[in-house]
């Protein structure tokens, strides 16, 4: 079932970046492709669930160094975008894009702090 999750979430990834990179260029196939990559997802998401659900695990930490990577992911990203504005010229459009996901990021890292606990 691991190669199978693999697979589907490859077709995820693949799709979503189709989507994307199709924003500009055209705009009904763009569309349409939102709605492949988000089933995509779902099947991905459902496979793994189902293999958890018969009592397999997908990672072979245990679950407190899991809650650790968890809050070291988030702060690993909001620290990234928080240096890519720093170290960058943007225009203000631009960072002003970021912002909100470095707040989200930020208060996701101390929801997830209450589990380190």
């Amino acid at each position: 079932m691991k190669e199978l999750h693999q697979k589907a979430l490859k077709a995820y990834i693949d799709m979503l970046q189709i989507h994307i990179d199709t924003k500009t260029s055209d705009e009904r196939f763009h569309e349409m492709t939102a709605g492949f990559y988000e089933t995509l997802f779902k099947i991905a998401h459902e496979i793994w669930e189902k293999h958890v659900d018969l009592g397999w695990k997908i990672l072979e930490t245990s679950l407190k160094e899991q809650k650790i990577e968890a809050n070291k992911i988030i702060i690993d990203l909001r620290k990234e975008i928080e240096s890519y504005v720093a170290n960058n010229e943007l225009t203000l459009g631009t960072e002003d894009l970021f912002a909100p996901f470095a707040n989200e990021l930020e208060s996701m890292e101390w929801s997830s702090r209450a589990f380190l606990k």
